[in-house]
């Protein structure tokens, strides 16, 4: 069955990096900021995580996909920020959330995340808000390649 993540994650040297696997390879990555010094440490995560017989094996198809279910998508963000408005303790597991609706058809739809430190845990509303928010942005600015099929 194929699986599409989408993942947002915060690095302890203030780079954020967001990528696409489609059945665990990544399709698509955008490295942005960081510090002088690197450290690859996470401080914070949040993956959509997308399984089933509706999703697209096909790169192109899944980002078009992504992009289809953006109203779900972005209110599921904001359904999960809610949640956890208060904000969250860290955990050694993800807080997940499975609410979202209409769920497309042969799919299942979970939003995972996480955070180190309790202050990071605190901001995790923002950081679904952000990118609920900036759904079609974040996934066009992905620029997602064409397969090697579609090369032809």
């Amino acid at each position: 069955m194929p699986k599409l993540i989408v993942y947002r994650q915060k690095r302890r040297d203030g780079a954020i990096r967001t990528g696409v696997e489609l059945d665990e390879e990544t399709i698509a990555e955008r490295y942005e900021g960081g510090g002088e010094e690197s450290d690859p440490v996470l401080v914070w995560y949040v993956d959509l995580r997308c399984e089933g017989p509706g999703i697209p094996d096909d790169p192109d198809a899944a980002a078009q996909w992504l992009l289809d279910h953006a109203d779900t998508i972005r209110a599921g963000f904001g359904r999960f920020a809610e949640e956890l408005r208060v904000g969250a303790d860290p955990d050694l597991y993800s807080l997940t959330w499975t609410g979202f609706d209409p769920v497309p058809e042969g799919v299942e739809m979970k939003l995972a995340c996480s955070a180190v430190r309790r202050e990071d845990a605190r901001h995790l509303t923002e950081n679904l808000l952000e990118i609920g928010q900036n759904w079609e942005k974040i996934i066009k600015s992905l620029d997602i390649p064409l397969g090697v099929e579609d090369l032809r």
